[in-house]
C-alpha cells in the first residue's frame, strides 16, 4: 500500500523535534527575562509607596503634635520596644509612638524597630539637616531604604510645612 507524503509525514510525526523544543525554551527565557525585572520593579515601587503612606501619617502626628507641644524636643522616635499598657500621661522619648496613638495623632502602624517594608523611620520635631540616609534636607520625619543600596527608590522626607520630598 502505497502512501501519500503528507500520510507518511503525519504518520510518522509522534512528538516533537528537537529544534522545536528549543524555539519554545529561548522564547521562554526571552520572556522571562523581560518580565522578571519589571515585576521586581513593580514590587520595589509598591513597598515605597506603602512605606510613604506611612511617612506621611507618621509626619502628619509629628507635626500636630509639635503644634499642641512647642516646647518638645527629642530626636528618637523609636528608642524603645517596651509595651504599654496604659495610655501614657507624659510624653518622654521612650514612649512616643505609644503616645501618639492613644492621644489619637497616630493610627496603628504596622511596623517593628521603626522599620517598615525595608525602610527605616526617624523624625525630628524643631526639623533637622542632618542626613537621613541618602536624603539630606530639613525634615521632621524622614525614611531611609536600609535594604537595597542599587534601589531608585532610597528615601523621602517631610518637611516643616507638611510638603513631601523625594531623593
Amino acid at each position: 500500500m502505497h502512501l501519500s507524503p503528507l500520510k507518511q509525514f503525519v504518520r510518522r510525526r509522534g512528538g516533537f523535534t528537537l529544534v522545536e523544543v528549543l524555539v519554545v525554551v529561548v522564547i521562554a527565557v526571552l520572556v522571562t527575562m523581560f518580565a522578571v525585572p519589571s515585576y521586581r520593579k513593580a514590587q520595589e515601587r509598591n513597598q515605597y509607596l506603602a512605606a510613604t503612606g506611612v511617612l506621611i501619617e507618621l509626619g502628619n502626628a509629628v507635626r500636630m503634635l509639635h503644634e499642641d507641644n512647642p516646647s518638645i524636643s527629642y530626636s528618637s522616635l523609636f528608642t524603645s520596644n517596651a509595651s504599654w499598657t496604659e495610655c501614657p500621661d507624659e510624653l518622654t522619648s521612650s514612649n512616643v509612638k505609644v503616645f501618639l496613638q492613644c492621644h489619637k495623632y497616630l493610627g496603628e502602624i504596622p511596623f517593628s524597630n521603626a522599620r517598615y517594608q525595608g525602610y527605616l523611620y526617624k523624625f525630628s520635631l524643631q526639623g533637622s539637616d542632618s542626613t537621613c540616609g541618602a536624603c539630606r534636607g530639613e525634615w521632621i520625619a524622614c525614611m531611609y531604604n536600609t535594604e537595597a543600596s542599587l534601589s531608585e527608590y532610597q528615601c523621602a522626607y517631610i518637611d516643616k510645612q507638611g510638603n513631601l520630598h523625594h531623593n
